[in-house]
């Protein structure tokens, strides 16, 4: 199971290409378990995304194709550790600061066939992304289309496709929920 992160924020695909984050099976933290804070660094910041469940086995697939390869979709938080470029420097710091264990949080997927005509999200009580579902799958396939020229395709794997939201401090015995179409899918407490 591959975990790709796209750096890119929600809306309209530019011209720009995004920025690919691979993250390793073990920086996934889902089924409402709690984030623990590591000891690594001093301050850990959480964006929100939309999350793309890979359905079926694909490697260059045509945008036009794209759909077929997700089945649904679910919200998560994108972790990243700050201050470490000073440690690492610039090269070093990437993976260590967006790839450690518990980086990649994702809620409960809901089936794209399930969510209707438009996509409302929210994260602790803001509306993050209110949308039509058409738009969303447009951004989704354009990220199936970009990382499959790169990597193969597989069940399982996880796009997170957009940031949705501003970064959010992740800090000790605070809870972060979230919804997607007014169905609580996103809950983990941060210890």
């Amino acid at each position: 199971m591959k975990i790709l992160g796209i750096r890119q924020d929600f809306g309209p695909v530019g011209r720009e290409l995004p920025e690919v984050v691979l993250t390793t099976d073990s920086s996934l933290l889902t089924a409402r378990k709690p984030f623990f804070v590591p000891e690594f660094a001093e301050r850990f910041v959480a964006r929100p995304c939309l999350v793309a469940r890979v359905s079926r086995l694909g490697k260059n697939v045509a945008r036009r194709f794209a759909s077929r390869y997700y089945d649904a979709f679910a919200l998560g938080m994108a972790v990243e550790a700050e201050g470490l470029r000073e440690s690492f420097g610039q090269a070093g710091a990437g993976a260590i600061a967006n790839a450690f264990d518990g980086a990649a949080i994702v809620g409960d997927f809901a089936a794209t066939a399930e969510l209707g005509e438009r996509l409302t999200a929210t994260v602790c009580g803001d509306t993050l992304l209110d949308c039509p579902m058409a738009e969303a799958q447009a951004v989704t396939d354009a990220a199936i289309e970009y990382v499959s020229r790169y990597f193969m395709l597989k069940m399982g794997d996880m796009i997170f496709v957009s940031h949705i939201g501003p970064l959010r401090e992740l800090i000790p015995e605070t809870v972060v929920q979230g919804t997607l179409n007014g169905s609580e899918l996103l809950h983990f407490k941060v210890k």
